[in-house]
């Protein structure tokens, strides 16, 4: 059973913003999916670890996409203008992950 489970990535961070800081992103548009466009600028997303944004990391939209887009552009965005970082109590979860 635990070989199972360590071939599963678990998403271990996640932070929310409002979808307007988002869309500051200059190449937003480009990686964004259609469905994107009919959310208003104050709606609720979350920004995880991998970089991509989703509507919610539980529930029905727990897998729901709508930026996808991982470009080094795209991460000193989410890092100097968003302050995106996994924070620091959580470090730990990362450093055993690449261990194993």
């Amino acid at each position: 059973m635990r070989s199972l489970l360590s071939e599963v990535r678990v998403r271990k961070y996640c932070k929310s913003y409002a979808l307007g800081e988002l869309r500051g992103f200059s190449g937003w548009s480009a990686g964004a999916q259609p469905e994107e466009r009919e959310l208003a600028d104050e709606t609720t997303v979350f920004l995880c670890d991998e970089f991509t944004v989703m509507l919610s990391p539980v529930g029905v939209d727990k897998d729901k996409r709508i930026f996808t887009e991982d470009t080094p552009e795209w991460r000193e965005f989410c890092e100097t203008t968003l302050k995106f970082s996994i924070p620091d109590d959580l470090a730990f979860a990362y450093v055993e992950s690449e261990q194993s």
